[in-house]
């Protein structure tokens, strides 16, 4: 599955970047982490792109309230939007 995460950070971005760039999650055990895309919105807000991610896997990991991605982003991440991503035709007449 691919997702887009919509990220609000209450620190600043770059400093959330730089504990996401850390991989305290170890997304390449759940998602593609070949393709993983970020985006700046602005200082607060950034945009993650994962492919091909294992649902189980990831919640496994980021609802583990003793896991090293929850302790490190709780001082970076207010909250996240999951949105699932799918490929679609263009639109016809």
């Amino acid at each position: 599955m691919n997702l887009l995460a919509v990220v609000y950070i209450k620190s600043s971005y770059d400093e959330w970047k730089t504990v996401f760039d850390e991989d305290p999650a170890g997304r390449a055990n759940f998602a593609d982490e070949t393709r993983t895309r970020v985006a700046k919105v602005d200082d607060n807000l950034a945009m993650v792109q994962l492919f091909d991610v294992d649902m189980e896997k990831m919640a496994a990991v980021l609802n583990d309230a003793n896991s090293a991605a929850n302790s490190a982003m709780n001082d970076h991440v207010e909250k996240r939007e999951i949105y699932k991503v799918e490929p679609m035709a263009p639109p016809t007449k």
